[in-house]
């Protein structure tokens, strides 16, 4: 997998358009980024195409994680955020 497709990638998750999601992947990003494998990078994208107001309430479990998306970067995800 191409260094580009990495670097846009970890840049949408930084900047997503609502602040709380923001923090959120700021906080994923720093924690694991240097240590994601190349299948993460497409699962992470597969997360980043859900609408941020569906990924929030996910994050915040208001609402059930999709089976297409209950994978290691969701896990991470919600890791990074129990850790604060």
């Amino acid at each position: 997998m191409n260094t580009l497709f990495k670097r846009k990638i970890l840049h949408r998750a930084k900047y997503r358009g609502i602040k709380e999601l923001d923090i959120i992947f700021e906080r994923f990003i720093n924690k694991f980024h240097l240590n994601l494998e190349d299948h993460e990078f497409l699962e992470l994208e597969e997360i980043l195409n859900l609408p941020d107001n569906l990924l929030l309430d996910i994050i915040l479990k208001k609402e059930k994680i999709p089976a297409n998306i209950d994978n290691t970067v969701m896990n991470k995800i919600l890791l990074a955020c129990d850790d604060q």
